[in-house]
């Protein structure tokens, strides 16, 4: 009798390398939303109380605070769905195609949306900045349809009840935004759950008498 080791299959190791890009872009935007809503809070409530102190000039330098709160937000959430989430969707949806129109819309939106929304937060104290802003918004909105397809197909996929959970309160969260905060943290808690019943169920390497 000897032991030989039954390696993973490479279709199995890209589903959970795939799950685990998205679970480390979800925490990334999981912090940048955060940070986006502390940054505009607190740049406004700076903007009013400069603007009441200071006159034209405080208004201006609440202004230029809430700007660059807002970009150092939006490059948190850049670099977690450019260089995570994203591609971890992709991945998934080349192994399985009924998440490719979830990963298109999630491309298009998010990406094509946080730009546009860099680019309008640079050039928001000129009235071209604030259309950019609106377009931007626009397109994040279309990304948000793509995760909340993802949710809803992540659910039937893995039969786990958090997507369904978290693809609501997207939905909710589309006119209550602080909802939103909160289907990232189930999305990341469901993605971490289905990482793990994925190793324990994945053949890894083991021993198998002959």
């Amino acid at each position: 009798m000897s032991d030989i080791a039954i390696p993973q299959s490479p279709r199995s190791l890209e589903e959970i390398n795939a799950l685990q890009r998205m679970k480390k872009g979800v925490l990334l935007v999981f912090i940048a939303w955060i940070f986006l809503g502390i940054s505009i809070l607190v740049g406004i409530t700076s903007i009013l109380a400069m603007g009441a102190m200071d006159g034209l000039e405080g208004l201006v330098a609440g202004g230029v605070a809430l700007v660059v709160l807002i970009i150092v937000g939006v490059i948190i959430a850049l670099i977690g769905l450019y260089r995570e989430f994203i591609p971890g969707v992709k991945n998934l949806a080349d192994i399985y195609p009924e998440f490719s129109t979830a990963a298109k819309l999630i491309r298009i939106g998010y990406i094509g949306g946080l730009i546009l929304l860099l680019i309008g937060a640079i050039l928001t104290l000129v009235l071209i900045g604030l259309l950019i802003i609106v377009i931007g918004l626009i397109l994040v909105f279309l990304g948000t349809i793509g995760v909340i397809i993802l949710c809803f197909k992540l659910k039937d996929k893995y039969q786990d009840t958090l997507y369904l959970v978290a693809g609501v309160l997207f939905i909710i969260g589309l006119f209550i935004p602080i909802l939103a905060v909160i289907a990232w943290i189930l999305l990341y808690a469901g993605l971490g759950s289905t990482v793990k019943k994925l190793q324990s169920t994945t053949p890894s390497p083991a021993t198998q008498p002959v």
